[in-house]
């Protein structure tokens, strides 16, 4: 029972790190669009996808954004690798009203699935620190996105702190040991995470704070790609108002 419980929290772990990191390693045509089209086309996505209860039209916004994920080379199957666990879990939080509306299950969880799916678009192809100078350029209060830069920052540590005490203790255990030393040991494994997370924090604190923690302003200009995906975005707009 407990090597489950381990288990489901390495694999937790790694999922919600996954679910935060840009890619960083395969470019995509979306990669060089500029974050601050992105971000905006992200927020019209996730508005289309929830302000609606009609099913043609979540399929629209899910259809238009695999269709783009698609063409501008994003791993649909790394896409879905990022979302099924949310998607899966609205589904069983709804189950219970499914019984007297069984089209609102499938609604849904097609809109938290199109919300995510534009999330993970954006996430995949734009650094935070872009996310956060769009976010200024839109004139979001610099205090806010301090702090969402930070709560970012501090949370990808705290995943890779969990995740590599539970593999650094599985690579020194040679016996499974008994319930009681699994919870001796548990148990300064979560102290010495919460100490190492304090300490990474302080870290991370005293080198925004060497390096200067004002966010500038975004200087980018548009360029035709830009302008191209904003089409694109004009255009599920469009479709989404008239079906």
């Amino acid at each position: 029972m407990h090597e489950l419980l381990e288990r489901t929290i390495r694999e937790a772990s790694g999922y919600f790190q996954n679910f935060l990191i840009h890619e960083y390693s395969k470019k995509s045509a979306l990669h060089a669009v500029d974050a601050r089209v992105k971000l905006l086309a992200t927020i019209i996505f996730i508005v289309l996808a929830v302000s609606t209860f009609k099913l043609e039209k979540v399929l629209l916004v899910l259809i238009f954004l695999a269709i783009i994920s698609a063409v501008t080379g994003l791993s649909l199957i790394s896409l879905a690798g990022r979302i099924w666990l949310f998607t899966l879990f609205s589904f069983i939080v709804v189950i219970p009203i499914s019984l007297s509306d069984p089209a609102y299950l499938i609604t849904f969880t097609l809109r938290v699935a199109a919300s995510l799916l534009a999330i993970q678009m954006l996430v995949m192809t734009t650094s935070f620190s872009e996310i956060c100078l769009a976010l200024r350029y839109f004139r979001v209060p610099e205090l806010f996105v301090s702090a969402l830069w930070l709560a970012y920052r501090y949370a990808i540590l705290m995943f890779r702190e969990l995740l590599g005490i539970l593999i650094a203790r599985e690579s020194r255990r040679v016996s499974k040991g008994s319930h009681m030393d699994v919870w001796k040991k548990g148990g300064e494994a979560m102290g010495l995470f919460f100490l190492r997370s304090f300490e990474k924090a302080e870290r991370v604190q005293l080198a925004m704070e060497a390096r200067g923690e004002t966010l500038n302003h975004y200087h980018g200009k548009l360029k035709k790609l830009d302008f191209v995906y904003a089409t694109i975005l004009v255009f599920t707009v469009f479709w989404w108002v008239i079906i």
